[in-house]
């Protein structure tokens, strides 16, 4: 495990509610400031996503997360139970929460490595 985010790579802040990560997007950490919901493009091999929780944790500056496959691609991996089209889920977690994700290319994304609670959508 790396001693710090920035051992991941280039640090790139979201402010927006909605951002679809593309191939270019692979090897920056996806510092996310504001409510969002992040759309994973469909899995291929060796893609890998940190998404990062940027809220400070407090009441007035909680950040919800949603990170969300396409409809043929699962999560899985840490324990999850994996299933088709359902998003991976940090509400008023903490900031420095983060989750990093690689694709395996042929079920869909899985876990490596994670920091904080997220749970997968009912």
């Amino acid at each position: 495990m790396p001693s710090s985010m920035s051992d991941f790579g280039e640090s790139t802040d979201i402010t927006t509610s909605t951002k679809t990560l593309a191939l270019a997007d692979c090897g920056t950490v996806w510092n996310v400031t504001t409510d969002c919901t992040i759309t994973l493009p469909s899995t291929a091999a060796g893609l890998n996503y940190i998404i990062r929780n940027g809220g400070s944790g407090s009441t007035d500056n909680q950040v919800d997360i949603s990170v969300s496959p396409v409809a043929a691609d699962k999560i899985s991996g840490m324990g999850l139970t994996p299933a088709d089209n359902k998003d991976l889920i940090n509400t008023g977690g903490e900031g420095g929460d983060y989750l990093q994700i690689i694709g395996d290319g042929v079920d869909g994304w899985v876990v490596v490595s994670r920091l904080g609670t997220w749970t997968r959508e009912a």
